[in-house]
């Protein structure tokens, strides 16, 4: 599951206020609950692993992989 941030749409005249932003998320994501419960026959503990996993792939630091490349330069600028 990967998250990407994305540059808004919206300019800085029109910004909408943090709080009203916070509200949007929160009742998207609990329509977005209300409809995988009342469509599938997914079970709590599924959503909120899912929920879970989210979670922890937004708090994770980013990674990048610089390959072994990288690394050989490094051995050869050492003593």
């Amino acid at each position: 599951m990967s998250f990407e941030e994305e540059e808004p749409e919206y300019s800085a005249e029109k910004e909408t206020p943090y709080h009203e932003q916070v509200d949007a998320f929160a009742i998207d994501l609990d329509n977005l609950i209300t409809r995988y419960r009342n469509e599938f026959d997914l079970h709590l503990e599924t959503i909120v692993g899912s929920l879970e996993m989210a979670k922890a792939t937004l708090l994770q630091p980013m990674e990048f992989d610089l390959g072994s490349e990288m690394l050989e330069d490094d051995e050869e600028d050492s003593p």
